[in-house]
């Protein structure tokens, strides 16, 4: 069975490897490497076996966090590991502080708009044109946290 672990520096080539694969504009592992080393940026991930198949990354300024990308790999998506990594994130934050969570989500990404809803994220408010793709552009959702993780 695969649990959600806090990545270390090490994991950061995987991580950046993985979101280079799914984002059309991803973070590189210098960026990761910067941010983790400033203390910033958390990044929880899930293993099969030695395989990093997923991944959440948040930024991290108390009282806020901003949960910046999160991916799965095909194969094992819809088994509940995203659903482990956003409650993990959030338990996460409220050991450094954290009280509220942020986050953009693309409007078409339909399962994960559920699960953030599912797990407690608000829709606030939209940002059009935020996402780039081949076929133009998408609009972002923002959403906003204060679940039971962030509380003290």
């Amino acid at each position: 069975m695969s649990c959600v672990l806090l990545l270390s520096r090490a994991d950061l080539s995987e991580v950046a490897a993985l979101e280079a694969e799914h984002f059309p504009a991803p973070w590189s592992l210098e960026q990761f490497q910067s941010s983790y080393d400033r203390g910033m940026c958390r990044v929880h991930g899930v293993r099969d076996g030695a395989m990093l198949i997923g991944y959440i990354s948040c930024l991290v300024l108390p009282p806020e966090m901003e949960i910046l990308n999160m991916a799965m790999l095909p194969a094992f998506r819809r088994r509940g590991f995203g659903r482990a990594l956003v409650t993990a994130a959030l338990r996460g934050g409220t050991v450094m502080g954290v009280s509220i969570c942020h986050l953009e989500v693309d409007e078409t990404n339909l399962a994960a708009v559920n699960l953030y809803s599912a797990l407690g994220f608000t829709r606030i408010g939209r940002r059009r044109g935020y996402y780039h793709c081949p076929q133009g552009t998408k609009d972002a959702i923002l959403m906003t946290c204060e679940s039971q993780y962030l509380k003290p």
